[in-house]
C-alpha cells in the first residue's frame, strides 16, 4: 500500500517519536505497537480515532509505545476505521520508502514424523507435536508424540523458548479465519497466564478447545470463538476460574498470534 504526501511524513513522524520504546519488548508487542501506530495514522489521526473508539490520549499513546496491547476487538475496529482488511491484521506489516508491506508470516510446516538423524541440524529444534490431541489425559505430555522440526529462526521470531513448545493440530471452524481446520498451532505450555486478547488451548474435560480471552470487570472472563456467526461466547464467572485448565497460549497458526 503506497501512501504518499502528508499521510507519509506522518507516519514517518509517528516512527520517530514511538519506535525508540519498542526496543526490548518481544517480537508480538512491537508487531501490535507498529500496527496501532500505522492505523492510528490510516484512520486520520489521533484526535479521530480517540473520539471513534472512545479511547484516552493516554491509551493510545501506551498501545503505541508497545506499553499494554489492545483487545481483539479494538484492533478490528481500528482496521475498519483505517479501511484497512481485517485480515491483514494477522500479517507482518512494515513500512519501506512510503510503502506499507502486508506480508504473510512464514511458518514452517509442522513436519509431523517420527524424528530423523537430518534434524540434528544446528538450525533447527525439535519438539514433540500431537496429530490428534485429546482431552481427559496430561495435556500435551502422552507417550504417542510425534515430532516437528522447526528452524531456530521461527523461535527467536516468537520470544519463546523452544522447550516449553508443542505442536497441535486444530480441530473445527471455531476459530476461522484466524485458525483453520488442521493447521499445526504452536502451544507454549508455560504461559497459562490468561492474558487479555491473547489465545489459548484450554482442556473443557470432553475436548480441548482453543478460545481468546477477554477479561470482564469483577475478575470473570469470556472465551471467545473469532468465528461468531457460528459458536458463542462462553463466560466464565470468577468464582470458577480456579477449575479452567489451561493448557498453554496457543502463540502461532496460519500466523503469528
Amino acid at each position: 500500500m503506497p501512501v504518499n504526501g502528508e499521510l507519509r511524513h506522518r507516519i514517518e513522524r509517528a516512527l520517530a517519536r514511538f519506535s525508540p520504546s519498542w526496543e526490548g519488548r518481544d517480537a508480538a508487542r512491537r508487531a501490535v505497537a507498529l500496527k496501532m501506530l500505522i492505523l492510528c495514522e490510516l484512520a486520520g489521526g489521533r484526535l479521530r480515532v480517540v473520539d471513534a473508539l472512545g479511547l484516552n490520549d493516554n491509551t493510545l499513546d501506551n498501545y503505541r509505545h508497545g506499553k499494554t496491547e489492545p483487545r481483539h476487538s479494538t484492533l478490528n475496529m481500528m482496521a475498519e476505521l483505517a479501511e484497512v482488511p481485517i485480515e491483514y491484521l494477522g500479517n507482518d506489516w512494515s513500512v519501506e520508502d512510503g510503502i506499507i508491506h502486508f506480508a504473510p508470516p512464514e511458518i514452517p510446516p509442522a513436519g509431523f514424523s517420527e524424528p530423523s538423524p537430518v534434524w540434528d541440524l544446528a538450525d533447527r529444534v525439535v519438539i514433540p507435536a500431537y496429530k490428534d490431541e485429546t482431552a481427559g489425559q496430561p495435556p500435551l505430555e502422552r507417550d504417542d508424540a510425534t515430532w516437528a522440526a522447526i528452524p531456530r529462526g521461527f523461535w527467536a521470531k516468537l520470544s519463546v523458548d523452544p522447550g516449553n513448545m508443542r505442536v497441535v493440530s486444530a480441530r473445527g471452524d471455531s476459530m476461522s479465519p484466524t485458525i483453520v481446520d488442521g493447521t499445526p498451532m504452536f502451544v507454549d505450555i508455560s504461559d497459562c497466564k490468561l492474558e487479555d486478547g491473547r489465545v489459548y488451548l484450554f482442556d473443557v474435560g470432553e475436548e480441548l478447545i482453543v478460545r481468546r480471552v477477554q477479561r470482564l470487570p469483577h475478575g470473570s472472563l469470556e472465551l471467545l470463538p473469532d468465528n461468531l456467526e457460528r459458536y458463542r461466547p462462553q463466560h466464565v464467572p470468577k468464582d470458577n476460574l480456579a477449575d479452567l485448565k489451561v493448557v498453554g497460549r496457543v502463540c502461532a497458526a496460519s500466523r503469528i498470534l
